[in-house]
C-alpha cells in the first residue's frame, strides 16, 4: 500500500509541474517566470534562508 501512495503523490507532484508550467507560459512575465524557478530550485535543495521577503526582491 506505501508504494500506491508514493506512486500518487509522485504523479500528483508531476501534474503540479505540468500545471505550473502551462501558467508561466501563459501568465508570468520573463522576469518573474526567472524568479519562479530560482524559488523552486531553493526549495528543492531546502535552502530557505536564500529566500528573501517580497518587499526586498
Amino acid at each position: 500500500m506505501g508504494e500506491t501512495v508514493l506512486e500518487k503523490v509522485e504523479e500528483i507532484g508531476r501534474k503540479l509541474d505540468e500545471l505550473r508550467d502551462f501558467l508561466e507560459d501563459v501568465f508570468l512575465t520573463a522576469e518573474e517566470c526567472v524568479l519562479l524557478k530560482e524559488v523552486d530550485e531553493i526549495i528543492k535543495e531546502k535552502r530557505f534562508n536564500e529566500l528573501k521577503p517580497l518587499d526586498e526582491v
